[in-house]
């Protein structure tokens, strides 16, 4: 289990920090990866004009020996990144899903 928390720890680490090397197209807005143990965020903050933008874009997070994807405003979407890198639909929960609705996925319900 130690083995696969680690490798599951470096795809989510991996994920956050790939995301946050884009430049978003409008404003001045930067990408900030936000790690600490098993929680994995990436967050938006600056100005579109006169707009202030401050938001989570990504929010992954580890327990139980699943990822879990609480946030992902993504276009390609995390989940599938998470897939192409090897994590199986069972230890992926879809936790932005109410628990009801987690049933109707292929994905882990908890």
């Amino acid at each position: 289990m130690d083995r696969q928390l680690e490798r599951y720890r470096e795809i989510a680490q991996s994920i956050v920090d790939e995301y946050a090397r884009y430049k978003p197209s409008q404003g001045d807005i930067e990408l900030q990866a936000v790690c600490d143990r098993d929680f994995y965020g990436l967050i938006s903050f600056g100005w579109n004009g006169d707009r202030r933008v401050h938001a989570t874009i990504v929010h992954l997070r580890i327990a139980n020996g699943k990822i879990w994807v609480e946030r992902d405003e993504t276009e390609e979407g995390v989940t599938q990144d998470l897939l192409d890198r090897g994590v199986p639909k069972e230890d992926i929960v879809l936790a932005f899903h109410h628990p009801d609705d987690r049933k109707l996925t292929d994905f882990a319900i908890a």
